[in-house]
């Protein structure tokens, strides 16, 4: 493991663009930046409306266009704070230079709180755009599909909802969330996989089906049959009975460095600061085991860059990112 940036702050979502360069959000200053890896040159971008910051709010999740090229388009998640009242965002930006400008707001007044703002953003193999949204300390809504907290939703990329949507012209593809934090498809067999903090214990791993509920707040984890929620589905894994781990984001390993990895799935944790290597088959998680064990504090978010190799960052004021190379 090496460092590839340090002293930043709160390296939140780290994306790749076509051109190798690494875009990061950093949460508390409410600026985008891009790194390039190879010679730890820092660049910050401008435009970005008013963050609303403390405790877990503030600039969070980001997805790159698949087109981003030619587009320059980024769609950005974050919190903010309109007559008093503490909510998030969905919006797009075009990046001209190193301004963004032309901000498209896709979903609006959003609930937010100082914890549980969800913000995971990322683009699936349908060219839709999905995104997790926190039950912003409202548990008991997170199961009504007139709350948009505690949801994981899919839309258009701009903003309009796609045909086939489980609750008609609604955005919201899951309910019955509590803070799901990361989001990655399974390159194998399509399937969108997500990770959730639980409250005290049974962080989870799951299988996001359309229309599905996940149980929060009534059931968690595996625990199944759960009869007192409707379309209910338990969680693949739980992690674990114990003690929370603040299971964070997760990714399916694609690249070619290390080739007995391939699509394989990897995830963080920000309580424990560990790494998990997991072998899955179709909707099963067959083993785990921890690669890294706080060697390196909080670790926020995880992402496969075009060279192969596996880069994270880590939840500080001072934080880092790291690139994890194959042994020489």
């Amino acid at each position: 493991m090496e460092v590839v940036a340090d002293e930043i702050d709160h390296p939140w979502s780290l994306n790749f663009a076509p051109d190798g360069r690494l875009f990061f959000t950093s949460r508390d200053t409410g600026v985008i930046n891009t790194l390039d890896v190879e010679h730890g040159a820092l660049t910050a971008l401008r435009g970005l409306p008013r963050i609303r910051t403390g405790g877990e709010a503030g600039l969070l999740g980001m997805a790159l266009d698949p087109d981003f090229a030619r587009t320059g388009w980024l769609y950005v998640c974050f919190s903010y704070t309109s007559a008093g009242n503490a909510l998030n965002r969905l919006s797009r930006f075009t990046l001209t230079g190193t301004t963004l400008g032309e901000e498209k707001v896709l979903l609006d007044a959003l609930p937010g709180s100082i914890y549980h703002n969800g913000c995971r953003v990322l683009f699936g193999p349908d060219g839709l755009l999905y995104a997790s949204m926190g039950d912003a300390q409202d548990s008991e809504r997170a199961q009504s599909p007139a709350f948009l907290g505690g949801k994981v939703f899919r839309i258009l990329p701009d903003g309009a909802i796609p045909a086939g949507n489980p609750f008609g012209n609604s955005p919201i593809w899951t309910v019955g969330h509590r803070n799901p934090q990361g989001l990655a498809f399974n390159p194998v067999t399509g399937a969108l996989w997500s990770t959730e903090h639980g409250p005290d214990t049974r962080d989870e791993v799951n299988i996001l089906l359309p229309g599905k509920n996940y149980g929060w707040p009534t059931c968690q984890g595996t625990q199944a049959p759960c009869p007192a929620v409707k379309d209910y589905m338990p969680a693949v894994a739980q992690f674990d009975d114990n003690a929370t781990i603040a299971i964070s984001d997760l990714v399916f390993y694609t690249g070619q460095a290390f080739p007995a990895w391939r699509s394989h799935l990897f995830f963080v944790s920000l309580k424990t600061g560990r790494l998990y290597h997991a072998v899955t088959d179709g909707d099963r998680l067959l083993s785990s085991e921890i690669l890294i064990d706080n060697a390196h504090g909080r670790l926020r978010d995880i992402a496969v860059g075009p060279d192969g190799f596996l880069y994270f960052s880590t939840d500080a004021t001072l934080g880092q990112i790291l690139r994890l190379r194959p042994a020489p």
